[in-house]
């Protein structure tokens, strides 16, 4: 039973946003992650339409396939009773109310034998429906935070035994969180759908399904409408909505999710949390509005507490391998196979940015590095990490604001460029992890893109002879515009021995291991100076022929020259430590 509280069972709808993977990421760690948290297999209804929430309206078999039926052993019998609703967010993950899965007025946890999912389901009181499952429930995650007497933080996560396989029926709901550029809109006044079996016009659990439409109200309208009530249980977390009117979501409804429809998929953005209640009876009153916890601040609590599949790999397995190789990171505009230098620079590359101080000179680039996604950037110790730093996204020729080029024998012009300054340094050897204090444009400008990183162990453990170097150069008339390079990679002991051999060589330099790969820079003898002079930070990066992306490798740690051969980073001896101090 939805647990007896002064307040009511009507739990807020905690729509928990994510990040999720974008439309055709098919970087070769989707083999490993089956799509986990993605845009692409979410929030569609996909079965074919054959044509209470208290004063809502019938749906259709198929129409929710992501709202599933919580179940509680009954006190007095061995069997189980409707308790309340919930919603499929991931193949092992069931988010509800963190008040559907304690006892009443209390954080002590219902035992998971006590719990049971029932998913694909429309009508309750047939209980050999065509297309209903049945999940025990292994694992429950109550948020740490939440307090019963005034519903805070009220979400808890149910993990099931084994995977949800998806069909027509059973569906996921998006998250609402998108990290491939897409912004997902303000719903203040906007109106939204609720459904459940919850208390219908009779005072009875419905047995069909049922969904009601209501729009969420800003904080001041809500608190005015009963302060005595709300001035206790409206915190930050949480957000109101309803019409006052009749129709909303009553005892049995807790848990469910509260859905919005964009781009023609449906997302979470609430759970029902709490509602007013009618005192003579304890049946939530529907004069009132409805409160919900506001899931889109509960991301990284869902990431933490995301299985990783059964996946032994500690790059693959990691729960933050989501926040990288995103949508479109690392896309290759042209057929695989095309000549590199055949390609023009223009566009080709929109990770790479430009990072400098902000007082000099800005047509002047001291240090390179590559975006990873819309918040954080890979650099070298190439800038004073005590000063302030700016970077640049999606520049090209420094010395314009508005940037063209003539590519395919047409000139082709794009928007300014992005800059935004750095907030939280992470440091590990030369390696710089770099949080941005503005989020990246990605996905609303072509030239600004992520870069891809080798995930998977073929990726990670696979040598090339040859690397595209991107970068700015520290001289010569070139200087300016974001340059390329093909090199030849040298082995690791002959590049060894090279240093050894060279005079002003630094100790680190002779003692390198595999966390760095050489590569040679050969002079153009048409250039002053001759040297092709990349600055530290500069990438270098390889095509994966299956995904046709690139993957980035290494980044330059200092300037060698043409004296000696060039140094990069290993990246992927790095991933580990980026997927541990990154964060969405």
């Amino acid at each position: 039973m939805v647990p007896r509280i002064k307040l009511s069972h009507t739990a807020v709808l905690v729509w928990v946003l994510v990040a999720v993977f974008y439309a055709q990421i098919s970087v070769a760690q989707d083999d490993f992650l089956a799509k986990d948290f993605n845009d692409d297999e979410c929030g569609k209804r996909l079965a074919q339409r054959e044509g209470l929430v208290k004063g809502g309206y019938p749906t259709r078999p198929g129409d929710w396939p992501w709202h599933v039926a919580l179940y509680q052993r009954g006190v007095n019998s061995a069997g189980f009773e409707y308790a309340c609703g919930g919603s499929i967010v991931h193949k092992f993950l069931v988010l509800t109310a963190a008040h559907c899965v304690t006892y009443a007025a209390s954080r002590r946890k219902i035992p998971t034998e006590d719990l049971l999912l029932k998913l694909g389901r429309f009508n309750l009181s047939n209980e050999v429906e065509e297309h209903a499952e049945e999940f025990n429930v292994i694992e429950t995650v109550v948020h740490v935070g939440f307090r019963p007497t005034t519903f805070e933080n009220d979400i808890a996560i149910l993990r099931v035994e084994v995977p949800i396989i998806f069909n027509d029926f059973i569906q996921p709901a998006c998250l609402w969180k998108r990290d491939d550029g897409f912004v997902l809109p303000n719903v203040q006044d906007q109106t939204g759908t609720v459904v459940g079996w919850g208390l219908t016009d009779g005072n009875v659990h419905g047995s069909v399904l049922n969904e009601a439409r209501m729009p969420v109200v800003d904080s001041l309208t809500c608190l005015a409408s009963d302060r005595a009530f709300f001035g206790q249980l409206l915190y930050a977390k949480a957000y109101c909505a309803g019409f006052k009117n009749g129709t909303g979501v009553c005892n049995g409804d807790s848990g469910g999710g509260m859905y919005f429809q964009f781009q023609n998929r449906w997302y979470l953005k609430g759970l029902v949390s709490f509602s007013n209640t009618i005192s003579t009876t304890g049946i939530c009153n529907l004069k009132e509005y409805i409160g919900f916890t506001d899931a889109s601040q509960y991301i990284d609590w869902l990431y933490e507490n995301t299985p990783n599949s059964g996946i032994d790999d500690p790059i693959l397995g990691h729960p933050n391998i989501r926040l990288i190789n995103q949508g479109n990171c690392g896309r290759n505009k042209q057929v695989y196979g095309y000549a590199e230098e055949r390609k023009p620079v223009f566009n080709q590359y929109p990770w790479m940015v430009a990072i400098r101080h902000p007082f000099v000179d800005s047509e002047y680039v001291p240090c390179n590095g590559v975006l990873l996604n819309r918040n954080y950037i890979l650099t070298t110790t190439c800038v004073d990490l005590q000063d302030e730093i700016s970077v640049t996204l999606g520049d090209y020729d420094t010395s314009k604001t508005k940037d063209c080029a003539t590519v395919d024998g047409q000139e082709a012009c794009r928007s300014a460029s992005q800059t935004v300054s750095v907030g939280q340094l992470f440091r590990k050897d030369n390696l710089i992890l770099a949080r941005l204090t503005i989020p990246a444009v990605i996905g609303r400008r072509d030239h600004i893109e992520a870069i891809c990183l080798p995930v998977t162990p073929e990726q990670r453990n696979r040598l090339y002879n040859k690397y595209i170097m991107t970068g700015w150069k520290e001289s010569g008339t070139d200087a300016r515009i974001l340059q390329r390079a093909v090199l030849d990679t040298i082995d690791l002991n002959t590049c060894r021995a090279e240093f050894q051999a060279y005079e002003y060589a630094s100790e680190a330099s002779k003692q390198m291991d595999e966390r760095t790969i050489c590569a040679r820079n050969l002079e153009d003898p048409t250039r002053s100076p001759r040297c092709n002079d990349y600055q530290p930070g500069s990438a270098i990066q390889a095509i994966e022929k299956k995904s046709n992306r690139y993957l980035l490798y290494g980044l330059q740690t200092d300037i060698g020259y043409c004296s000696k051969p060039e140094q990069y980073i290993a990246i992927s001896k790095y991933l580990q430590w980026i997927l541990d101090n990154i964060r969405g």
